[in-house]
């Protein structure tokens, strides 16, 4: 709160007169200046620091010059007032402890109804919105220290979400996690409606909640007030929660990391699950192609739907639609390849037929989405095997086109050999050549016409 020097003006050219203040985490980075001040001969007791919001482990205190020139200095003391006595750390560690044996019971309780019927998962929404608003309104009437509600939180969510989550993304007897078997019953029902649609709506509604507030998304769009208004109140002791845990040195981001990877696991299982058995159903439809893309944006879209824009949950999309294609056999896989090769050669000839329109261009990364999770599969080699067959026919029969570079260079990690990147990088130099000689020929025509002349 408070740190001064002593001085006395009978010191006459020991007195200091002018003196800088240093912080630093070690003795070795004092680098920071805190603050400089001007001694008056008159001075006895001189403030050099008061009310710091920062604690430094190390503050040195440089006397940079003496009263009339002195060379040598004398201090009387330093005197150093501390932070306000408080009973906080005792209270801390009894509230932590009251929270966390109170929500390990329930986590407990709730895992072993969730683990006996599967459906109670949809409940668990409800659940931990009431529990979240009971501590939400604990910290906000008694705990109105950031520090506390931190703490809170913090042992809030190690306590009850983690091995709530542990429990639902641990798989069960048949091989099947609770949440992956919810995640495939919402799939289910998106596809095909079997319920009401006023129950579908309600199902819905209860996953998407649901798994939103466990990756701690802000849930979106029309919602009952009531639900609304428990959901805002939980995220916000959980987001102030998590900036609590970046402060404690990151202890709370692990936490968080721990429970996202094993829900993008769940999902990653999910998906790769549907995707064989798309395969399995349509692998020789002859429309295999324009199918897969569908159901591509339809996991697409129920990725955000659940789990918002996380990264993590991206990446587990692809890694399942990755899964999948490893699982296909040597035969299996050289057919669906040329499927896709021979589909992507039809929609760049459609995009070709529309240059000039905009339309066609906004479709492009869309309809190309799909198909980059080949990268780094043994399914790429064949897949460019058979791509750059359908190039070459485009580019023999229409010639070089802008699009073509545009298109490889989205998917080009698609393409472990790079033959098509060759055969783009071949041509252009090609060209370039061909102009070089018919400027030679003109030049030659020229010189001859010359000596005629």
């Amino acid at each position: 709160r408070e740190l001064s020097m002593l001085v006395a003006s009978e010191d006459s050219s020991y007195m200091p007169s002018r003196v800088v203040v240093l912080g630093g985490d070690s003795p070795a980075t004092i680098r920071t200046e805190l603050n400089a001040v001007t001694i008056l001969p008159s001075d006895s007791r001189v403030i050099l620091l008061e009310n710091m919001t920062r604690f430094w482990p190390v503050i040195q205190i440089r006397v940079k010059r003496c009263q009339q020139g002195g060379i040598d200095t004398r201090v009387r003391g330093i005197e150093v007032l501390g932070p306000k006595p408080t009973f906080w750390p005792i209270f801390r560690e009894q509230l932590c402890r009251r929270t966390f044996l109170s929500c390990t019971a329930r986590a407990h309780a709730w895992s072993q109804e969730i683990c006996r019927d599967r459906g109670q998962l949809l409940q668990l929404f409800g659940r931990l919105n009431r529990a979240l608003q009971h501590e939400q309104e604990f910290a906000n009437r008694f705990l109105p220290d950031d520090e506390a509600a931190r703490a809170l939180g913090r042992t809030f969510w190690e306590a009850l979400v983690n091995p709530l989550v542990q429990s639902i993304t641990s798989p069960g007897p048949d091989g099947v996690s609770p949440l992956a078997w919810l995640l495939s019953e919402y799939l289910e029902s998106v596809e095909l409606p079997r319920r009401a649609p006023g129950c579908g709506a309600t199902f819905g509604s209860r996953v998407r909640r649901l798994t939103q507030l466990l990756v701690h998304v802000d849930p979106g769009g029309p919602e009952p007030e009531e639900a609304r208004a428990a959901a805002t109140l939980s995220l916000r002791l959980t987001l102030v929660r998590w900036e609590g845990g970046e402060e404690q040195g990151g202890a709370g981001q692990d936490c968080k990391s721990r429970g996202l990877w094993g829900i993008s696991q769940c999902w990653r299982g999910v998906v790769q699950q549907q995707v064989q058995r798309f395969l399995e159903a349509a692998g020789q439809a002859p429309d295999l192609a324009e199918r897969y893309c569908r159901l591509y944006q339809r996991l697409r879209g129920a990725t955000e739907e659940l789990f918002g824009q996380q990264a993590a949950f991206v990446l587990a999309l692809g890694q399942g639609f990755a899964g999948a294609l490893l699982q296909l056999s040597f035969l299996t896989a050289l057919h669906v390849s040329e499927q896709f090769a021979r589909y992507l050669d039809v929609r760049i000839q459609e995009l070709r037929r529309a240059a000039g329109s905009t339309g066609p261009l906004e479709r492009l990364q869309q309809f190309l989405e799909p198909f980059v999770v080949f990268s780094g599969l043994e399914f790429a080699h064949t897949f460019e095997h058979f791509y750059r067959h359908y190039l070459g026919d485009r580019l023999l029969t229409q010639g070089p086109s802008w699009l073509e570079g545009g298109i490889v260079e989205q998917i080009g990690p698609c393409f472990p050999s790079r033959f098509p990147q060759d055969m783009l990088s071949n041509l252009a130099e090609s060209e370039e050549l061909q102009r070089q000689f018919c400027l030679f020929q003109l030049q030659e025509q020229d010189k001859r016409l010359l000596e005629l002349d």
